[in-house]
């Protein structure tokens, strides 16, 4: 008797692990108020969303900070679900799927305004041809800027800009408007009134995840985020998120 009441406990308990889900691993790095990494919680916009859309699935997450190119060959490689927040190209079309929109993207240029104390407008890139130009390798607007033919440095990420704009060591650094006033406020909390963006955004597209097309049932997992994604538009916990971070309305993407 104890012999069969022990086989049905390992069997069920057998059953139990193997139904037991794994987490969705997310791979991203800190892109302040996009991803924010304090006392190793990982928060911010894009978490959140996540968070809320596979608490209604019931799924766990697990999210992993790593360089931005090394987080592109972990999801590349199907180790990792998604990365983000990314933007869709051509390129990388051929080697990821994309979910649906899930916040806007406007970058701006930003300068010191010591440097053009009347402000600064432009129409096309070619405009910032005579002058110096900070690049975050492996963003956006690198094939952009070398067909326009700017001068640009590039280093590894915007808050090396930000300093070499203070220095004057380049004119023009290009990022997300969200992401520069809140490195300005951190380096720089004293003299915040000393840059300025110009007014034209350079793009205007929408952050996505960024998804292995190798990772476990991907397209399932695609299909169920889009769709629990519109549910959290319309029942208002996307807002409620965008209000904790204090994001301005324009930057909700609603298809």
């Amino acid at each position: 008797m104890k012999q069969v009441i022990l086989v049905i406990f390992v069997f069920i308990n057998f059953l139990h692990t193997s139904n037991a889900r794994e987490p969705i691993v997310f791979v991203t790095n800190d892109y302040e108020p996009y991803v924010i990494e304090e006392n190793s919680v990982v928060k911010g916009i894009f978490p959140d969303i996540i968070r809320a859309i596979f608490h209604e699935l019931n799924i766990e997450v697990e999210f992993r900070f790593q360089p931005w190119k090394r987080g592109e060959m972990t999801v590349k490689k199907g180790e990792a679900f998604a990365t983000f927040p990314y933007l869709i190209t051509e390129q990388r079309s051929e080697d990821f799927y994309f979910s649906d929109p899930v916040i806007y993207f406007l970058p701006k240029f930003l300068y010191k305004n010591k440097k053009f104390p009347s402000g600064f407008t432009w129409e096309k890139l070619s405009d910032f041809q005579q002058y110096r130009i900070g690049g975050v390798q492996g963003y956006w607007y690198q094939n952009s800027f070398q067909t326009a033919g700017l001068n640009v440095n590039y280093v590894t990420r915007d808050i090396q800009n930000i300093k070499m704009l203070m220095n004057e060591r380049i004119h023009f650094t290009l990022l997300p408007e969200l992401v520069g006033q809140i490195l300005i406020q951190k380096v720089y909390p004293n003299q915040v009134s000393a840059f300025s963006f110009a007014k034209k955004p350079e793009s205007i597209d929408t952050f996505r995840l960024m998804v292995s097309r190798k990772y476990p049932n991907v397209k399932e997992l695609i299909e169920k985020f889009n769709k629990r994604l519109r549910k959290i538009k319309s029942n208002g916990t996307y807002q409620n998120i965008f209000q904790k971070y204090e994001v301005p309305k324009e930057y909700e993407a609603y298809q």
